[in-house]
């Protein structure tokens, strides 16, 4: 795998739609990027800047975003199978209708996030701080590892015996 160390100034140009997918990106800054429907599947960011970028429709099944800064990011609808997002900073970042199955989000600040109606299915969530998160709508099962103390139905959490593992 390929390290991408300069992507350049102007990101929307170098990008192309599939030309991420597996990288490894050190030290890119995605500040406010318009990520929108690429696929970086299996891409990990390490050191990355990704604050307020927007990653709507992004396909970003088996990445690594551990310890990524994506404050006030827009995932709505990203595929997020199996992500690794441990210790990320996703303060106020908007993860609405987005499909966190499998992924690990241990020790991720999720304070003032928007999670509505995403698909939390077997996904480790045991986040370090979700003050003012906002759940409802969110899916979850059995084989979803939840914070102690928290209590889903309270927060708008929807059960579901078995969802989006298919």
């Amino acid at each position: 795998m390929d390290t991408i160390r300069s992507i350049g100034r102007d990101k929307q140009a170098a990008l192309s739609p599939t030309g991420l997918r597996g990288a490894a990106l050190l030290q890119q800054d995605f500040l406010n990027a318009d990520l929108t429907g690429m696929d970086l599947s299996g891409a990990t960011f390490r050191d990355c800047e990704l604050r307020a970028a927007v990653l709507d429709w992004v396909n970003l099944e088996g990445a690594r975003l551990d310890y990524a800064r994506l404050m006030s990011a827009s995932f709505r609808h990203a595929h997020l199978r199996a992500a690794s997002m441990r210790h990320a900073n996703l303060k106020g970042a908007d993860l609405a209708f987005a499909s966190l199955v499998g992924a690990d989000l241990t020790g991720a600040c999720l304070r003032g996030a928007r999670l509505a109606g995403a698909n939390l299915c077997g996904a480790t969530c045991l986040w370090s701080d979700a003050e003012g998160a906002v759940l409802e709508g969110a899916l979850y099962d059995g084989a979803t590892l939840l914070p102690p103390g928290l209590r889903p139905e309270a927060e708008g959490m929807i059960r579901r015996a078995q969802c989006g593992r298919a």
